[in-house]
């Protein structure tokens, strides 16, 4: 409350820039509150030590998957843009089709008797979590071009230091984690826990810090402990680099982006913190994802939301023009219950059938062995994927408001 205060204060001298996405509220709420969510969902493992299998169930169920439901209304729900789009959203369900191909693949390895066969399925896993990690950046992107299109924050200056503080700021702390996590190094192949720091053997701050800085000690460190190292580093270059331009621009009465700011302190302290932490090395990936993801969803629910009302509910629309997308989204209950709808379907369908965890399976997959090692679940899995990357791929495309006059209508972006 002080911030904005002080924010409302400077913009009387022109000072501060506030131009909001939705509004004040809202975006306060949805886009820069929405973290909140982030560590509340880290605190269900952190600080009381929940079952996290079962919160990413009811969480993937009920937030997550739904979300998906979002991309599928305004495309494939919206007549026009199905009409206008249809290459795309037919072609783009191709990427259904990836998963059985690989596992294909893999039989095609073991038929001609390599014993990696499984390498390809691996891989395509590694890829899924990758691109789902990159595609919740991306999005926190989009959210900072808004608020830098909205308040014409146009300096090249800036916009390379907001790029450099949001792509290291939480790409650095997720390749920490990588190198910490043992499921994730596990998945990358890498051997057993990250090795211990040695110990320091001097006492008090001071010595100890001259200790940790000495040669000798410096030579005991592992890769992975340099690779940390280094991730911080860049970390705190970056937000020094940040927090210095917005002196800077202060000093030279040139207006401050409060919104950007508040986003970006928002989101960067919430990677930072997760990735960084001890606590998130005890929880399986699975929770993981929920710990970033939530946030994401929020954010998706709302700019989603704002679009809706914007384009298919604005006074004197003709709800024959877009079909679907205008039933689905007449009132926020109606499109997330279609939402959760969809996404129970599938869900219940992978749990049922041992896709993945959350709920007692109907039929044991993993015991029907398809060739070698691999077996029905597998398959299965490969398949339940292809809704994922078919919603990150469709969204590089259908979310581009700089290339989108009507998407930058529907957005108010030049109001």
């Amino acid at each position: 409350m002080a911030t904005l205060l002080l924010g409302l204060v400077a913009r009387a001298n022109g000072r501060v820039q506030m131009n909001w996405i939705m509004d004040q509220r809202s975006d306060m709420l949805w886009f820069i509150g929405g973290t909140l969510a982030g560590y509340a969902m880290f605190f269900l493992h952190a600080g009381l030590h929940l079952d996290m299998i079962t919160v990413w169930f009811l969480w993937v169920v009920f937030l997550d998957s739904p979300h998906f439901f979002g991309t599928y209304s305004r495309t494939y729900l919206d007549r026009e843009e199905w009409r206008e789009r249809r290459k795309l959203l037919i072609g783009s369900l191709g990427w259904f089709l990836v998963g059985p191909t690989v596992i294909l693949l893999s039989f095609v390895l073991y038929r001609i008797g390599n014993s990696q066969y499984t390498v390809p399925y691996l891989a395509f896993v590694v890829f899924f979590n990758l691109w789902a990690y990159w595609h919740i950046v991306r999005q926190h992107y989009g959210i900072m071009a808004l608020y830098q299109r909205k308040n014409a924050d146009v300096d090249p200056l800036d916009k390379r230091l907001d790029n450099s503080l949001l792509y290291v700021g939480l790409l650095a702390p997720f390749v920490a984690f990588i190198v910490r996590h043992l499921e994730a190094r596990t998945a990358l192949g890498l051997p057993g826990n990250m090795p211990p720091y040695p110990p320091l053997a001097a006492d008090g701050i001071v010595s100890r810090i001259v200790d940790g800085l000495s040669p000798e000690y410096l030579g005991r460190l592992s890769w992975e402990h340099v690779v940390v190292a280094v991730s911080v580093a860049a970390v705190a270059t970056v937000v020094a680099a940040f927090l210095g331009r917005q002196v800077q621009r202060w000093q030279q009465r040139l207006p401050l982006n409060l919104p950007k700011i508040l986003f970006l302190a928002a989101v960067i302290p919430l990677h930072v913190s997760i990735c960084y932490s001890p606590a998130v090395l005890t929880a399986p990936l699975l929770a993981f994802s929920a710990f970033v993801t939530v946030y994401h969803d929020i954010q998706y629910y709302a700019i989603v939301w704002f679009h809706h009302r914007n384009r298919y509910h604005r006074p004197g629309v003709d709800a024959q023009r877009y079909g679907w997308a205008v039933k689905v989204s007449r009132s926020f209950g109606t499109f997330l219950l279609c939402g959760i709808a969809m996404a129970a379907v599938f869900r219940l369908l992978g749990c049922a059938l041992e896709a993945h965890p959350g709920c007692p399976p109907l039929v044991l997959t993993s015991k029907r062995v398809l060739f070698g090692n691999v077996t029905v679940r597998h398959l299965l899995i490969s398949v339940l994927l292809g809704f994922p990357l078919h919603h990150y791929f469709l969204d590089q495309f259908i979310w581009r408001p700089s290339r989108d006059r009507r998407l930058q209508e529907d957005l108010k972006l030049n109001r």
